[in-house]
């Protein structure tokens, strides 16, 4: 995603691409691994392969710069609880809510960078998703990410230890929050123990059982020693994230509309330079590109669409591309094939 693209997170891999994918990409991995029926290892290589990797009603990514994506994805579940690994290499825009009915606890290495909700996390955070909660900001290039997808009678124990009724309830969708360090760093030993190896001769069932027993008790000693004193930099984030989220809605609505980025800073009473500084923190981008990038990815799934009688120059002319050497040039960079070999490929796959 698990991209901090989390997989199982949002709500969960697609069960049958999963299962497809698994089979055609899977990597070198131990039969003797926990949960070996219940693992599988994803490369793919295509933005929209990682949209239908990672399933989610409203679930969108949307790869910020040109170049080739690359991305791995695994996942083990172990009970009730499920844990993902993610890597992609490319900055990624993800839009989504999480899982319903579990918690989801992110896990960030060193050198990974992300921005949710406007805020800012690194790696001495733990990231705190209530169930439900939407996802919604931007990944740095080469983000890494293990996110631990936890069901609720796990958190209400641990709320009756600290003896604080609603004390993971911060009023907001996620919470960046910071567990003393040595117990951070015992979450991370119990996360990684589930993906290695197992020892020879060793009994499934029992490791599973002394797995889950670890990763648990870990999160509980790290979740009691939060910080989550409010910071006045978090508030003026979150505000500034409201607001990109504001004119996002505003260009969505318009996109097939020539809206300039002028017009929309009249149309919401704002600076352009303020609008400048609160998408650049939302979602890593510039108001632009961001609306340039909306209006490639329609296109893109405007080609794509089954049956459809379009053109390459028709589509491109409806979103406001006037020259179309220009804009064959631009998909291609962000796409890897040009339009025409989008529509062809849509046409190949869906034959009248």
């Amino acid at each position: 995603m698990p991209v901090f693209l989390v997989g199982r997170a949002t709500p969960g891999y697609d069960a049958s691409v999963l299962q497809e994918k698994a089979i055609m990409h899977r990597m070198d991995e131990s039969s003797d691994s926990p949960a070996a029926q219940d693992s599988a290892t994803l490369r793919l290589h295509d933005v929209d392969e990682l949209n239908h990797a990672v399933s989610g009603s409203d679930l969108e990514l949307m790869q910020l710069k040109p170049g080739k994506l690359e991305a791995t994805l695994r996942q083990v579940t172990l009970a009730d609880f499920s844990i993902d690994q993610s890597i992609v290499n490319q900055p990624v825009r993800v839009r989504g809510r999480l899982d319903s009915q579990r918690y989801c606890i992110g896990l960030i290495p060193q050198h990974s960078r992300a921005t949710w909700s406007g805020i800012p996390v690194n790696k001495s955070r733990l990231l705190f998703f209530r169930r439900g909660a939407e996802l919604n900001g931007h990944v740095s290039a080469n983000y890494n990410s293990t996110s631990l997808v936890v069901p609720p009678h796990w958190i209400e124990s641990i709320e009756q230890n600290v003896q604080q009724s609603g004390a993971f309830e911060f009023g907001c969708d996620f919470a960046p929050v910071r567990p003393d360090p040595l117990r951070h760093a015992d979450l991370w030993r119990a996360a990684r123990a589930i993906f290695m190896p197992a020892p020879p001769a060793s009994n499934v069932i029992d490791r599973e059982r002394w797995l889950l027993a670890d990763i648990r008790n870990c999160l509980g000693a790290a979740l009691i020693t939060l910080d989550t004193a409010p910071q006045k930099s978090c508030y003026q984030a979150l505000a500034h994230f409201s607001f990109a989220r504001r004119a996002e809605a505003y260009m969505r609505e318009r996109i097939s509309e020539p809206v300039s980025i002028d017009e929309l800073c009249v149309a919401l009473h704002v600076s352009r330079r303020y609008l400048e500084y609160a998408f650049s923190g939302a979602f890593g981008t510039s108001p632009s590109r961001y609306l340039r990038l909306l209006r490639l990815n329609e296109v893109r799934r405007r080609l794509q669409t089954p049956g459809a009688a379009t053109t390459v120059t028709g589509e491109a002319s409806n979103f406001g591309f006037s020259h179309l050497s220009q804009f064959a040039v631009q998909y291609k960079q962000l796409f890897g094939q040009s339009p025409s070999a989008t529509l062809a490929d849509a046409r190949d796959t869906n034959p009248e």
